[in-house]
């Protein structure tokens, strides 16, 4: 065995294994106990038949698959293997492990074990699917009404004039556009250095709000940013350039990694209709994901283990005696507290919540949710019975 990690490989392709190794080592680690099966928070499987590893095996397992990342750095084909298989199972244990970051990091791991040439050009096409299809989610008008305001609203507490604050919404409500722009940009050499300082400037803002001094979060977003500059870096660097006919041209000499850059570009589509999860689409922060509020009695919170009964707040505007409740269960921040990161933002996940809540409720009255799907539509559930209804007129 050679000492030296990832040694005998081009310097481009060590760069672009030690970031993808690296950025989902830290990433797992950071949210461990969303890969463990002894918590609270409720399992998503697959299927309802799908096994599911018991203490203390589920901690092995997951120790197994990130001694599996570091030993990529001397045997990398055969551990990023191991490592692939060991954590498909464990995503279809829990689909809630279907985060945005993971999911990129394993489709570009997939990639990397693949013929250089082609893989490497997959990787490309794949970084630039996730900022088009990032601003792309973004255009939509719960997005430019919402997320800026929110996304900065800690710069009011940094001592910054109404003025700048204002600025700082601008800059945020240009974001879709931005990363359009980033995506294009790449393959045009005379754009390519303004694209990557722009690639900085979004995550080094996306640190800023979203990190210890501003909205304070979620931890995984540190490497998670980190690694998306370093990605830009290694794949897009300005000597020599990438080309997209050459690209294309590497990719159509391996028919596997043409099929999994093609699946991971065009599948986000779908999520406009339903049909396939916005974590694999890119949509993270743009208001365009279905939503879920679960209103609960005050009795019923009360029965509730500790642990998530933290989590339910008395609702303080006004609110509809049929559709809502006097308290409301904040089941984000309960799985950013019990996982170490939070649960997908699709409607079976938020079927699985209250599936757990239900299971504590003395009578269907005590818990109820309401689900928006889409503008205009939304469905209500209370016991048993589902029901699609039009969004009441504010």
């Amino acid at each position: 065995m050679n000492p030296r990690p990832l040694s005998g490989v081009p310097a481009r392709t060590a760069w672009l294994r030690a970031v993808l190794l690296s950025a989902c080592f830290l990433g797992m680690a950071l949210s461990a106990p969303l890969w463990w099966s002894d918590r609270m928070f409720p399992l998503l499987p697959i299927a309802s038949w799908f096994p599911n590893l018991s203490a203390p095996w589920d901690k092995w397992l997951f120790g197994a698959a990130l001694v599996s990342l570091v030993a990529a750095l001397w045997w990398y084909r055969p551990a990023v293997v191991f490592f692939l298989a060991t954590t498909l199972f464990l995503y279809f244990g829990d689909q809630n492990r279907g985060q945005p970051w993971f999911y990129l990091y394993w489709v570009m791991l997939l990639l990397s074990v693949m013929p250089e040439p082609a893989g490497i050009a997959g990787c490309r096409l794949i970084l630039t699917a996730v900022y088009l299809w990032g601003g792309i989610q973004k255009l939509n008008g719960r997005f430019f009404n919402e997320v800026p305001a929110w996304f900065v609203g800690p710069s009011a507490g940094w001592g910054l004039s109404n003025g700048v604050v204002h600025v700082l919404q601008w800059a945020v409500a240009s974001a879709p556009l931005l990363e359009i722009f980033i995506a294009v940009a790449f393959w045009v050499p005379r754009l390519r250095r303004l694209a990557v300082a722009a690639v900085v400037v979004v995550h080094a803002a996306a640190l800023l709000f979203l990190g210890p001094v501003g909205h304070n979060l979620n931890r995984v977003i540190w490497p998670w940013n980190l690694a998306m500059i370093g990605l830009v870096l290694v794949l897009f660097p300005a000597n020599p350039p990438a080309r997209l006919s050459q690209s294309l041209s590497e990719l159509r000499n391996s028919v596997p990694a043409l099929l999994v850059a093609l699946l991971v570009c065009a599948l986000p589509a779908l999520s406009f209709f339903g049909w396939w999860d916005k974590a694999f689409s890119f949509a993270l922060y743009s208001g365009n994901q279905a939503t879920a509020d679960i209103f609960v009695q005050e009795r019923f919170a009360e029965r509730l283990p500790e642990a998530a009964r933290a989590h339910v707040h008395r609702v303080k505007q006004e609110f509809h005696p049929v559709l809502q409740g006097p308290f409301v269960f904040d089941y984000i921040t309960w799985g950013m507290k019990d996982l170490g990161a939070p649960p997908i933002l699709e409607p079976r996940s938020y079927r699985s919540i209250y599936g757990f809540l239900r299971r504590h409720a003395a009578n269907e009255a005590d818990v109820r949710m309401v689900v928006v799907l889409k503008a205009g539509r939304m469905s209500f559930y209370l016991g048993d019975n589902i029901q699609e209804i039009p969004i009441p007129d504010k």
